[in-house]
């Protein structure tokens, strides 16, 4: 068996070269992305029913550059490449290739190995399939993932070739059928083996170190067991030339937090970067460590850790389930998004614009084959959102569910998230409107120079007082003295009663009585100006109003006692501090509450029940957004 490096001859077909779409897809990102792939690798190979926590290990070694498996050969295809394109105008391609060249004649190199256990390695890698071992090594742009495996593409296993300064990463696995193999990998840059005959001998450009005949892996490869010896079932990756920053065991740290957070807090995977563990139980403090640097996730985490956090499930057209948590905490800054995970926890997407006023955060969990299976069709290659015209077998029908699940989720949140009027509301943007620095300005004229300096004087900010007098609404009751409340009401003028208005219209004779009074009368045609109300006003408790469509709101509030009957009035407050009753089209009941209906007063209802959260939902006439307070009178 001639173990060696060996690079295939085109065929006088197509010739590669360093612009490699596979691989610039993670340019600028590459430590992020890596990390990123192979924990999603590694969970996607957990055995079938399987409660065992995935590991995957990152550790980087320093090595003499001589110790490359297959060092000598793999130079010399290096310098033949650059000889080849210098003679080229490709100018990106020849720097490309010397930097290789310095890069690998360096006495000593960094290699990258990253291990995974508690899974199931990978399957036939002597044989002809399309998944496991080939999947890996051979097939380009064809994925064999299915169900709820996250990879849908087979572009993520060009990730570890961005990370090496010459293209070159080895594969080692041990699988469950105790099969072994090793082979060395490498997608470089098309060259010719012959330099006098480049059209004949021109290779494709991706090179296998292993036995060359037929390319396969081979059993072992001593220069990577000396680096780490495999015992138990798994994968190596092992990334020569390891390019990354010294930042990035932080970098992957930080990716690992992102992207696999549910994962990792559920027990389903533990990450170690060079003796630094992350698992569930460190999960608390390392959240709190690098909160500033994983904001969205310092966000989710507080979904999954706080005992406020609300949990909504739906079963989703038998296909699987929905489970949504979601935490409305007006104290906490959320980042008001949604988080979509996979059933091994990983990150799919978010979903945003559900409100700029909700202080808000989610996780919704897609559980079941199924259902992973059918949003999986819509998704990006960049698994970043979801594209129903992509489902090319019923895209109607998949626009149909992409829009209930959204619609789902927003309902739920925005009857959850409820806020008052006198909230700070911070407006995404709107910071970089407002100019810190005048600019320098010089109006010429006849004899006129005007000057607008470039700096800003002292600038006073005045904070807004707030009056405990002056509650968002109050509770005016029937008994008992104290301040009365006057409202008014259909009535007939006749003979003592409340003050009134006569309203005169049809056949009725004019008075010539100035001060009327009169009766409250459903039926009449006169305006009763009545008095009610004998509790002293007290303010509202809790009250928060909410927008949940184009023209309905919600409003929730406590009383102090039950109410038997009586009406809500819905105002709004001016600049002036007048409020003035805004016309209520239809109302009814959410909870705690009895017969609630508009009428021409407000909202009517029969009983409110005290100390517990009442929460009505109510249409207006005037649909514009105001900002509402709320009273309640409890008639006699």
């Amino acid at each position: 068996m001639d173990i060696t490096w060996n690079f295939p001859n085109n065929g006088c077909g197509q010739r590669r070269g360093v612009s490699d779409a596979g691989i610039e897809t993670f340019t600028g990102t590459e430590i992020q992305s890596l990390a990123r792939e192979i924990c999603q690798n590694s969970l996607d190979a957990t055995a079938e029913g399987s409660s065992s926590e995935v590991i995957v290990e990152f550790e980087r070694y320093k090595i003499q550059s001589s110790d490359i498996p297959g060092y000598e050969t793999y130079r010399d295809k290096l310098h033949k490449a650059y000889n080849y394109w210098s003679t080229r105008d490709s100018e990106k391609t020849i720097e490309y290739s010397k930097k290789a060249i310095k890069a690998i004649e360096n006495q000593s190199s960094y290699v990258l190995r990253i291990s995974d256990y508690n899974t199931t390695g990978l399957l036939d890698p002597y044989g002809d399939k399309d998944d496991g071992w080939n999947a890996l090594t051979k097939i380009d742009g064809g994925a064999t993932k299915t169900g709820d495996k996250a990879g849908a593409f087979g572009i993520g296993k060009n990730a570890p070739f961005c990370n090496s300064d010459y293209r070159l990463v080895f594969y080692r696995t041990l699988n469950a059928e105790n099969e072994i193999a090793a082979q060395g990998v490498s997608r470089f840059i098309s060259f010719p083996e012959d330099e006098n005959d480049p059209l004949r001998t021109m290779t494709t450009g991706f090179g296998y170190y292993g036995n060359t005949d037929g390319n396969l892996p081979v059993k072992t490869i001593n220069e990577l067991d000396n680096l780490h010896n495999r015992t138990k079932v798994g994968t190596d990756v092992f990334v020569y030339g390891f390019n990354a920053a010294t930042t990035w065991e932080d970098d992957v740290a930080c990716e690992v937090l992102e992207n696999f957070l549910l994962a990792i807090y559920k027990n389903k995977l533990t990450v170690v970067i060079n003796s630094r563990i992350i698992n569930s139980s460190n999960l608390p403090a390392l959240m709190e460590r690098y909160k500033t640097k994983v904001r969205q996730a310092y966000c989710y985490y507080k979904v999954l850790s706080n005992l406020e956090t609300k949990i909504f499930t739906k079963d989703f057209h038998g296909l699987g389930t929905l489970k949504l948590s979601v935490l409305v905490d007006l104290d906490e800054k959320l980042n008001k998004k949604v988080l979509v995970t996979r059933t091994s926890g990983m990150k799919l997407l978010t979903i945003g614009n559900i409100s700029r006023l909700i202080s808000f955060s989610g996780v919704l969990e897609m559980q079941g084959k199924e259902l992973n299976e059918y949003f999986r069709e819509m998704e990006t290659p960049s698994h970043d959102k979801w594209v129903p015209g992509r489902y090319a077998k019923n895209p109607v029908q998949a626009r149909e569910y992409h829009d209930e699940l959204k619609q789902w989720v927003r309902d739920i949140i925005l009857s959850l998230g409820e806020y008052s009027s006198d909230e700070e509301i911070e407006v995404e943007g709107l910071s970089s409107v407002l100019q810190k620095e005048s600019s320098k300005a010089v109006q010429q004229g006849e004899n006129k120079k005007e000057d607008l300096h470039n700096t800003i004087g002292e600038i006073l900010i005045q904070p807004r007082t707030t009056s405990t007098n002056n509650p968002k609404g109050l509770f005016y009751g029937a008994e008992g003295e104290g301040q009365s409340k006057g409202r008014d009401a259909q009535g007939t003028v006749g003979q003592g009663g409340f003050s009134a208005t006569r309203n005169l219209g049809g056949n009725r004779q004019r008075s010539k009585i100035d001060a009327h009074r009169g009766t409250v009368n459903q039926g009449g045609r006169d305006t009763v100006h009545e008095k009610f109300g004998g509790d002293t006003n007290q303010p509202l408790k809790n009250i928060r109003i909410i927008k949940i469509d184009k023209d309905k709101f919600r409003a929730s509030f406590e009383v102090p006692r039950d109410v038997i009957t009586g009406h809500i009035e819905i105002v709004t407050v001016g600049e002036n501090g007048k409020s003035n009753k805004l016309q209520v089209k239809s109302a009814i009941g959410v909870s705690a509450c009895e017969n609630v209906k508009s009428s021409s007063i407000g909202i009517g209802f029969s009983k409110l029940q005290g100390n517990e959260k009442v929460s009505i939902e109510f249409c207006l006439v005037d649909a514009r957004d105001y900002a509402m307070e709320v009273n309640v009178y409890e008639h006699n």
